[in-house]
């Protein structure tokens, strides 16, 4: 069971050009499934949530997302996940 001391936050950051910002990945411990694809972080979006790692990777279980511009935490989407590093192109700080 995670406690609010667990929560961490981070912001998406990209290393190149491309594309705007990143769908939602289901949650690689397939504990729950991704209920939508729904409010998928921009560029810039800060994002709470819990990290695990899987298969030697790191993720973000994510709980609450804000986008870049708004002043407002709007709840993940259940089983919303993001990788810690994307294809060398995304990446959490």
């Amino acid at each position: 069971m995670s406690s609010e001391k667990d929560i961490i936050e981070v912001e998406l950051k990209k290393r190149r050009p491309g594309c705007t910002g990143m769908f939602w990945r289901p949650d690689p411990t397939g504990a729950v499934s991704l209920a939508s694809n729904d409010n998928w972080p921009r560029d810039g979006a800060k994002l709470r949530g819990r990290s695990v790692e899987v298969e030697s990777k790191k993720w973000l279980l994510v709980t609450e997302i804000l986008q870049k511009g708004s002043s407002e935490w709007i709840r993940a989407p259940v089983g919303a996940a993001m990788p810690f590093e994307y294809d060398n192109h995304y990446y959490l700080e």
